[in-house]
Formats: structure tokens, sequence, C-alpha cells
């Protein structure tokens, strides 16, 4: 289901609602940020973009994230091939485009559920179409 026609079935649902049940509806159907934090920790870079609502990008987060994680060990020593020394130490430049990675992407994340919840937000309560 597409985010617009969800948008539209809670917008004809919330008209039916009182306003005590709209804003219980609105606090159990809200994103939480810090489960957005969580999973861009825990999972992949895109974890949190996926959950956000941001499903493409968030791929293509987790899909970069990989292919880096994967070189950084690999140039590291762990895996099936070793190199010398010299790759060891020049993979440490993949340290701080990982870390952007990451940063970056909760910080997106971050934005990604403040949209989700302000849309949501005006779909409940506002009498207007969405």
């Amino acid at each position: 289901m597409r985010e617009d026609e969800k948008f539209q079935i809670i917008w004809d649902n919330a008209q039916r609602m009182p306003e005590m049940e709209k804003a219980l509806f609105y606090e159990l159907e809200r994103k939480k940020k810090w489960v957005g934090m969580t999973l861009v920790l825990l999972l992949f870079a895109g974890g949190g973009l996926i959950y956000g609502g941001r499903v493409a990008r968030g791929a293509m987060m987790i899909i970069v994230d990989v292919l880096l994680l994967g070189a950084f060990f690999t140039l590291r020593g762990f895996g099936p091939m070793v190199f010398g020394e010299i790759f060891q130490a020049s993979s440490l430049i993949l340290a701080p485009l990982i870390l952007a990675l990451y940063i970056y992407s909760g910080w997106a994340a971050f934005g990604a559920i403040e949209d989700y919840n302000e849309r949501l937000y005006v779909t409940v309560f506002d009498r207007s179409l969405p």
C-alpha cells in the first residue's frame, strides 16, 4: 500500500473518531525517534530510513554500508585474502567514510521520522483532505 493511500484511509477513519480516540490513535501510530536511531546503530546504516518510510534511500545506504564495511575488513586482513601492511594502514581511510555514512544516515532517519509524524498529525487532527 502506498503512503498516500494509507494516509487517505487514516483521514477517512479520523473523521468519525472522537477527539480522545484521535489522540490515542496518533500516539500509537506515530514513529518513535529512538527506534529509528537504534536501527541505525544496530542494523546497517539504512535501517532507520526504512523504518521512517524512505525504503529506497535506506536500501541504497545498506548496500553502500555493506560494501564499505566489506572493503574495510578485507583490507584489514579479515577474510580469505590477506594483504600486506600497506593495505592495512591504507584501509583506515575508509573509517571516516563509514562514520560519516552513519552520521548522515542518523540525521536523515531523524528527519524522515519527523516528516512522517508531522504528516500523521495533520492527517488525524485536521479537517481538510490530506
